[in-house]
């Protein structure tokens, strides 16, 4: 009995001296790790050390580290520099597949931990499995593949589609490499799905295996009549007729238009400008009011209307979607909108460079209020003014009477009233201008929502030469708080712009 309450005690002792020991040593580990890198990345072979540095208000250790990662020290505190290295990445020497692994920096908390992702390259095709074409839509996003043989069956400036032998699947390659229709090509890179839950192919290598292959395209499904409801969770074949406008095509009666996606030049679009055409082509997704279209096939049935100039600004979706550029007519005054001085391209070249690069004049005042949209473009904040001013009548015979159409909106703001914005076109001439009637909307504040509105404007009244140039701005140009005692609100969009004959 006695025994038993001498082990007791001493058990008693040992716990108190254990428990004292626990609290001293946090005292001296971190609440607090940083490191001044969130993620290293490292070549295959004789990949040089890296240097971090590693900041707590106490001591740090290491987890446990996989056996080709190095970390000196594995511990410190304050201010410490790490340095990170590799061992080659090598299997039966030869390249081995990429490997990647979490190491961390760990205080005494979950709350302080400092995480680096150290990777490191490799051959990613080494242990990688072959697929057909019909096996890609279904693969995980990121996986590997090889297609040891495919058809190209339509191609764009920036990729082409391959379709399955039967042309039951049909997927997009992301691919600078010169194909064209009929080859057969050997593929290698990673299956993704794209902004619109279409599967796609990221390529490292499109090799072009043979050349002037017959390709049999099936029947297509015709959706002139049904443009505006059809929509699609794959690339099917489609047809369509309309009127080509530039890179649109306009169904008559169709509330949506069919955008033509990346067309080369080999398909003569430029020279069917205004003509009534049927294309054949691949779904390449619904962004309203438009469908998108990878054209593989078009059929002239002739001329309809004489257009001058058009511009549906589908080519702004580049840096619409590097921008984060929103849709706000479609979602009802919403919508994020970049300046196009801020909004670049995946070059670092700006929307309003572009826009100026094709013969836009930016007009504002007093500075900067055009903003891009996805994808048009919205003018005008409060108390200033902006429009647009057409590139050069070049191809306009002089004398010629002009219609000018166009798609436009006032903005809405958060109380849900319409800015009381009306849109003037006018035509300048060897320095004299003529304003045409101005045009406005009937839009109820709090009641209606924001919609596209459709505006012709018979061009009246002007010279037309060419050296005249046509500017669409708002009304009250100049106008702001400072002058007429309150606010001004003249905010507005514009989409499709097309410059035609009159009849």
């Amino acid at each position: 009995m006695k025994l038993k309450n001498y082990i007791t005690a001493s058990a008693l002792v040992l716990a108190t001296f254990l428990c004292g020991s626990c609290d001293d040593d946090e005292q001296t580990v971190a609440k607090a790790v940083l490191a001044s890198a969130s993620a290293l990345n490292f070549e295959a072979e004789n990949a040089p050390q890296q240097i971090i540095t590693v900041y707590s208000d106490a001591q740090w250790v290491m987890d446990e580290l996989p056996e080709w990662i190095s970390v000196t020290p594995v511990t410190g505190q304050g201010t410490t520099e790490v340095t990170v290295s590799v061992t080659d990445n090598l299997r039966e020497g030869t390249v081995d597949n990429p490997r990647e692994a979490t190491i961390v920096f760990r205080g005494n908390t979950l709350a302080s931990r400092a995480e680096v992702t150290v990777s490191q390259d490799g051959d990613k095709y080494r242990d990688c499995q072959e697929y057909t074409v019909d096996q890609l839509p279904d693969l995980a996003d990121e996986t590997v593949v090889i297609v040891p043989e495919a058809l190209v069956t339509a191609v764009t400036t920036s990729g082409c589609i391959v379709s399955s032998d039967t042309h039951d699947t049909n997927i997009f390659l992301e691919t600078t490499a010169s194909v064209n229709v009929g080859d057969r090509v050997y593929i290698q890179g990673s299956k993704d799905t794209d902004s619109r839950s279409l599967a796609y192919v990221a390529c490292d290598d499109v090799s072009i295996l043979t050349s002037g292959n017959t390709v049999n395209y099936p029947e297509a499904t015709d959706i002139t009549a049904s443009l505006d409801s059809y929509d699609a969770t794959s690339r099917e074949w489609l047809s369509v007729t309309g009127v080509l406008n530039g890179s649109t095509l306009t169904v008559e009666d169709a509330s949506n238009s069919v955008s033509i996606i990346d067309a080369p030049t080999s398909l003569g679009l430029d020279d069917l400008n205004g003509h009534q055409v049927t294309l054949r082509g691949y779904f390449d997704g619904v962004e309203a009011p438009v469908l998108r279209l990878i054209v593989a096939e078009v059929d002239d049935l002739g001329l309809v209307e004489q257009i001058y100039f058009s511009d549906d600004f589908e080519w702004l979706q580049p840096w619409a979607e590097n921008s984060g550029a929103g849709q706000t007519v479609e979602n009802d005054g919403t919508g994020d909108a970049p300046q196009i001085y801020s909004a670049k391209n995946a070059d670092g070249q700006t929307a309003a460079e572009a826009l100026v690069l094709r013969g836009y004049g930016l007009e504002q005042t007093p500075g900067n209020a055009i903003y891009l949209q996805k994808n048009y473009l919205k003018f005008g904040k409060t108390d200033y003014q902006a429009g647009l001013t057409l590139p050069a009548l070049t191809e306009v015979p002089v004398g010629t009477s002009l219609k000018l159409t166009f798609d436009w909106a006032p903005m809405v703001g958060g109380t849900r009233k319409f800015d009381p914005v009306q849109v003037i076109v006018s035509v300048t001439t060897n320095g004299n201008t003529v304003e045409m009637e101005p045009i406005g909307h009937s839009f109820v504040d709090t009641q209606d929502k924001l919609e596209w509105l459709h505006a012709e404007v018979v061009i009246d009244g002007a010279d037309i030469t060419p050296e005249s140039l046509i500017s669409i701005k708002s009304n009250d140009w100049g106008s702001n708080e400072d002058n007429t005692g309150s606010k001004v609100y003249r905010r507005w969009f514009i989409d499709n712009i097309k410059l035609m004959r009159a009849e």
